[in-house]
């Protein structure tokens, strides 16, 4: 972004004159790549746009669904879905990673191997859900149905994928986004009125029912939209035989594949550690206390930082592939966007554990209702989410650039090692949840996995300043120096945590800090002031931020807007080929 990557004369000699056509031949075709990685920063942009909007419809609907439902009905629902998330991470992550690091024809046949993965795993799960649920009570033949019908919502949304690959190896966002966004508000409309209609006995098979009615839609969509795309018949269509689809597979990309995906099962897992724990150590009470604190928890995860993260992972394994061609210019580029986006999310992440914790209450009070809003554990759950949000923020953006730059001739060892530190953190969430379940309860598992996000962190981390230091080129300060955000930003963050604690306590003694009364007079300017201290000391850090972080406001912009200078030297670029 910044300079162009290439230098011209005006007045060449009549002896190097054959020399310069080849400059001018040479300079149209980086301008041209170097435009190229404009788009894909653009694309990256308006990806996360579309998904960000999904995201908030997203999150309606879920609070629609939370607002109806009780603790204990709500967790009865974990474990199916973690067996709805463990099908589809599995089928299709290590796919996603491998074919959209490397975009060529010769392996897009590798996308169709999907449908027989995720067939195979849906199909084995169910197998062994109808064995596991043995019990002939009411109660279990409702799990035992609405398992039935996750596993089948699971092979429909997983046959999907080849759809799904094609778009996102495209940088076609919207299409994905539309189908997830359709889906989502049918599977809100379904769960309503499955629970209104069905009998009380089978909540849960209404929850089943719901789930397979996002993933039919999701899935036609998206293969509506493809039929519909002029080249999807080059790029995306099936094979037109077994013979054909055996002898297109891509010997390198499935080996890849298959790397990314043990690995991931190993990240899957520690994950959702935090359920399975939950699940072998909590009633479904607590579960579905955890739930809620999940769902609502996660919502700048969900909204905005999950976004980032799978954009952004697209952005990067371009500018890598770029910088191999073209080491100085796209290095840095690879260098600024990386440390702008890590130390964005960062901001997110502070603004969540230094705010937001302290408001947990009001804000159940007015989503959730009363109900859960009256509730203190629900209202700690949701703080600890608060906090944990901080360190999901930090790991999710440095292992998505993992992910995104360590593939190519290094792509099973640097998994190896990453499959190590998983495993290490596996042990070290194991240990700390051990510790602290029976101290704090559920708490204790949110404790536990914040610890495991810093650790996995801080080989991400690792990874990053090894990287960029074997490609330095030029005057560029350090990594880590330029991803901290200001000493005297952070310190106006702890003052804000501070004040905004002090406020919450005073709100707590006289009884205010889990209730909603408006007619209360009392109740109004005690919340207000909580209110407006929070509001003042954010306004305070904004002002901060663009005061100090000037560098990192311009970066920022510079990734979402279009560049002039590079507009002007293509178009310099075209007058001289003329």
């Amino acid at each position: 972004m910044g300079q162009p990557p290439y230098e011209t004369s005006d007045n060449p000699t009549s002896e190097n004159r054959t020399s310069c056509r080849d400059r001018t031949a040479s300079t149209a075709t980086m301008a041209n790549e170097c435009l190229s990685v404009e788009n894909v920063t653009r694309a990256a942009a308006r990806g996360t746009l579309f998904t960000l909007v999904l995201r908030l419809i997203s999150f309606v609907c879920t609070q629609l669904t939370i607002r109806a439902l009780d603790p204990s009905t709500l967790g009865t629902s974990i474990q199916l879905e973690l067996i709805l998330t463990t099908i589809l991470f599995i089928s299709r992550e290590g796919f996603r990673l491998a074919l959209t690091q490397n975009v060529v024809p010769e392996n897009q046949t590798v996308a169709w191997l999907t449908i027989p993965v995720v067939t195979f795993i849906s199909g084995t799960t169910m197998i062994w859900h109808l064995l596991f649920a043995t019990s002939s009570d009411e109660v279990a033949t409702d799990y035992r149905i609405a398992g039935v019908l996750y596993c089948i919502a699971s092979w429909v949304e997983g046959s999907g994928e080849p759809a799904v690959l094609f778009f996102l190896r495209k940088l076609e966002v919207p299409p994905r986004v539309e189908a997830e966004g359709i889906a989502t508000v049918a599977k809100t409309v379904a769960t309503a009125v499955g629970i209104q209609f069905l009998p009380s006995s089978w909540t849960i098979t209404a929850f089943g029912l719901a789930q397979l009615v996002y993933a039919t839609i999701y899935t036609f969509y998206l293969y509506g939209r493809a039929l519909s795309t002029p080249d999807w018949n080059e790029a995306g269509s099936p094979p037109s035989s077994l013979s054909v689809f055996l002898s297109g597979l891509d010997g390198n990309t499935c080996y890849t594949t298959f790397v990314y995906t043990i690995q991931g099962f190993f990240k899957h897992m520690l994950t959702e550690a935090d359920k399975i724990v939950l699940t072998a150590m909590s009633d479904s009470y607590n579960q579905g206390v955890y739930a809620m604190g999940a769902s609502y928890g996660g919502m700048a995860a969900r909204i905005l930082l999950q976004p980032l993260e799978e954009n952004a992972r697209l952005l990067w394994s371009r500018l890598a592939s770029e910088s191999d061609k073209h080491n100085t210019v796209h290095q840095n580029d690879l260098f600024r966007s990386y440390t702008t986006l890590v130390k964005l999310v960062l901001y997110v992440g502070l603004v969540f554990g230094c705010f937001a914790v302290h408001y947990t209450g009001l804000l159940l009070n007015i989503l959730a209702g009363r109900t859960w809003g009256s509730n203190i554990e629900a209202s700690n759950i949701l703080a600890g989410f608060c906090v944990y949000t901080s360190f999901l923020a930090l790991n999710g953006m440095t292992e998505a650039f993992v992910y995104a730059v360590g593939g190519g001739d290094t792509a099973a060892t640097e998994m190896t090692k990453l499959g190590l530190v998983h495993t290490a953190t596996g042990v070290a969430f194991a240990s700390t949840a051990y510790l602290f379940v029976g101290r704090y309860g559920t708490l204790g598992i949110v404790i536990a996995n914040c610890v495991a996000m810093f650790i996995r962190s801080l080989y991400s981390l690792h990874f990053a300043v090894a990287y960029f230091s074997k490609s330095q080129t030029g005057e560029r300060s350090p990594l880590l120096l330029d991803l901290c955000p200001h000493p005297v930003v952070l310190a106006a963050f702890a003052l804000a945590w501070l004040a905004t604690r002090l406020s919450l306590e005073n709100l707590a003694a006289n009884g205010f800090h889990l209730r909603l009364e408006i007619r209360n007079s009392d109740w109004l300017v005690q919340t207000g002031w909580h209110v407006v201290t929070g509001i003042v000391f954010l306004a305070g850090i904004v002002l901060l931020v663009g005061t100090f972080e000037r560098r990192f406001i311009k970066s920022l912009k510079n990734m979402v807007q279009n560049r002039k200078s590079n507009s002007k030297d293509q178009k310099a670029t075209r007058q001289k080929q003329d």
